[in-house]
Order: C-alpha cells, then sequence, then structure tokens
C-alpha cells in the first residue's frame, strides 16, 4: 500500500501560495465564482481547506484535469456543525477540466475567514506493509482497537492522500456503503524542509514529530484530522469530508 505526503511551502503573499492547482487554505484556484459553496447552517460562504488534483496513484479521481476542492464554514466556529460530513457546513467538490477557469476565483463579499496558505511543490512516496485483514480492520470500532501499538505506529498523523485513515475516535464514523478512503488532512501543516517564507504563522519544530522541520497553523478541526472518502457513480465521483478531534 501506498500513500503520498504533499512537499509544502510558502510565497511571500497568500495569492501567490494559492496560484497553485495544489495547495491548503488561501483563495480558490480555478473554480469558478458562481460555485463557491454556502454553509447549509448561517449561510455564510465557507473557506477553501485544500485542493488536490487527480492523480492515478495518488487521488484517482477517474480523469485526467478534474480537481477536488474542500471546504468548511469558518464564519463562527463551533456553531455549525462542520465535522460532519453531510450537514451542509463543509462541502466536497470534483471539477472537470472544462469548468476550471485557470486564475484565482474571487474573495466574496461576506469576506470569510481563510485559511493559511501553502502550496504543494511536490509528493513524497511512501509505503505501508499491511495485510488485506489489518486494513479491513481499520474500519470497524471492534478491530481497530485490536491493532497493536506497533501496527499503528507506522500509520502517519500527518495531511496524505492515501494508505489508511489514523482515528481520533471511532472507525465507524466514515460513511458507507460505497465509500473509500482517500487521505486525511491534519490541523496542522507539516514542512519537510524550511519553507521559502517565514510568516508568524509558521515556527520550527523542534521535536521533529515524523520527521517535519516546521508546522503552520491549519485549518479549524478543533485540534483533529479531517477525513476524505470517494465514491464512485457512473463516471461522476463524489467526495466527502468529516473530521474528529
Amino acid at each position: 500500500m501506498r500513500f503520498y505526503i504533499p512537499q509544502l511551502d510558502v510565497a511571500g503573499q497568500m495569492e501567490e501560495s494559492s496560484a497553485h492547482p495544489e495547495h491548503l487554505g488561501g483563495l480558490p484556484f480555478g473554480l469558478p465564482a458562481d460555485l463557491w459553496p454556502t454553509c447549509a447552517e448561517c449561510g455564510g460562504t465557507q473557506s477553501l481547506i485544500a485542493q488536490f488534483l487527480h492523480d492515478p496513484l495518488r487521488l484517482d479521481l477517474g480523469r485526467s484535469g478534474r480537481m477536488l476542492f474542500v471546504f468548511q464554514c469558518n464564519h463562527d466556529p463551533g456553531m455549525c456543525a462542520t465535522w460532519e460530513a453531510f450537514s451542509g457546513a463543509n462541502s466536497c467538490l470534483i471539477l472537470e477540466p472544462e469548468m476550471q477557469t485557470g486564475h484565482l476565483t474571487e474573495y466574496p463579499a461576506d469576506s470569510p475567514p481563510l485559511d493559511n496558505a501553502a502550496f504543494v511543490r511536490g509528493w513524497d512516496e511512501r509505503g505501508l506493509h499491511l495485510a488485506v485483514a489489518d486494513e479491513l480492520a481499520f474500519y470497524t470500532d471492534e478491530a481497530f482497537f485490536q491493532l497493536s501499538d506497533e501496527m499503528l505506529a507506522n500509520v502517519s498523523w500527518s495531511t496524505r492522500l492515501g494508505g489508511v485513515p489514523r482515528w481520533i475516535q471511532s472507525a465507524e464514523e466514515s460513511p458507507r456503503p460505497g465509500w473509500r478512503f482517500v487521505g486525511q488532512l491534519d490541523s496542522l501543516y507539516s514542512f519537510r524542509s524550511a519553507p521559502s517564507f517565514s510568516p508568524d504563522w509558521i515556527s520550527v519544530d523542534s521535536e521533529q514529530f515524523e520527521g517535519r522541520t516546521h508546522i503552520g497553523e491549519g485549518p479549524n478541526f478543533g485540534g483533529g484530522i479531517a477525513y476524505l472518502f470517494l465514491r464512485e457513480n457512473e463516471g461522476n465521483p463524489a467526495a466527502a469530508m468529516f473530521w474528529q478531534r
């Protein structure tokens, strides 16, 4: 089993970091303004958490050029149920290449709070050796809580695509049936090398947790992790996100 860890970097301005097809936080790149999602609970414009391109190994969206956008409401943290997959307080969009604009999306009039922006300049491919039975164990509480600490130690907490989910709470919160895990997003940004620019939201990680050199403030998941799932639907995949803390 393979998984992929982003090599993150930042530019001097949020717009510069956002002007990359794959990035965390900031402004959407390529999203038509009329498709920017709003929160079903408060009505405010949601904030971008991440956007990733189709890749047949890293993130198979079924077609070259497709883009996954992940959003959640940041207007009044804790009031809208951003942690629930289908509450309407978060959104996942998969956009066809023909629909993408090729430029940054204009900032909405209601000024949604934006997460710090970091762009993906590459991906580190890693291997995870799991038997089929062990892989399946990550999707039921009874089996998951019987996994050894030694096995869990090999499953990264950090933002990545692929692999198996590193649960904080219940393994059975994932949507089913027909949904498959495709990645997770940490509430902290992990930099594997010193960023090109050092804003005040990035600091040195003296512990070098999981090999990172610097950490940055990321999305509001209550200090937890968001999980991304994908479902095939006759050539038109759907995505869902929820988080735990």
